[in-house]
């Protein structure tokens, strides 16, 4: 009767060593006997033709149970990347938002004119204008300084910030935040944004008319 060592059976089952010794402690293959003179394992030929036997009934369920562990593990690394990848793209556009904001805020003190920032909660849409001329209630665009076009953002169709919700917006219950001449807002209040569960607000104090988030 032939007798194989480890390695010839496991190169037999087309696995490690290692694995058929792990396989064997935890009962999915019947442990070897032992070489008397010196304890290695040994295996006859029937031992590997019902060693193939049950791999080859049981291995898909072993390969399920393993790809279930690596799906549970790829879960728990790429979860916390995306609340970081979410947190990260709020914050990129808070900080847009507040700089369009003191833009708006230095249009008004270098042009000696009135400015308005009108959020709209119900279409995720803010947009920047200014009186002109002063004293007539009439308002155009005011331009971006990057791209010369409207100041508007639009969060529904924006593609670096598309998604970003525009949840409340309160100047004394107005949606609208306006600054004087003198860079002054004609009130105090707070916008708030949200992106995937993940929230924040800009803060426009009242007199001074400091920006900051929160």
């Amino acid at each position: 009767m032939k007798i194989y060592k480890i390695s010839q059976v496991a190169q037999k089952l087309g696995i490690s060593k290692q694995t058929l010794v792990r396989y064997e402690k935890r009962g999915i293959l019947p442990k070897s006997p032992r070489n008397h003179i010196n304890s290695w394992r040994q295996y006859s030929e029937e031992d590997v033709r019902r060693m193939k036997l049950i791999l080859r009934k049981g291995f898909t369920l072993i390969e399920l149970v393993m790809v279930m562990v690596i799906i549970a593990i790829l879960a728990a690394v790429a979860i916390p990347r995306f609340d970081s990848f979410y947190s990260i793209k709020l914050s990129g556009a808070m900080k847009k938002a507040m700089s369009d904001i003191r833009y708006v805020q230095q249009v008004a003190v270098s042009r000696h004119t009135n400015t308005r920032v009108t959020f709209n909660k119900t279409s995720d849409i803010y947009t920047a204008e200014e009186e002109f001329p002063v004293g007539n209630n009439a308002w155009i665009s005011i331009k971006s300084p990057f791209t010369r076009g409207d100041l508007t953002v639009n969060y529904a169709t924006d593609p670096q910030y598309k998604g970003i919700n525009i949840t409340d917006a309160n100047f004394n219950s107005s949606n609208i935040l306006q600054f004087k001449w003198q860079g002054e807002p004609a009130s105090g209040g707070r916008v708030d944004f949200e992106y995937k569960q993940n929230t924040n607000s800009i803060l426009v104090q009242n007199m001074t008319g400091i920006v900051r988030g929160q």
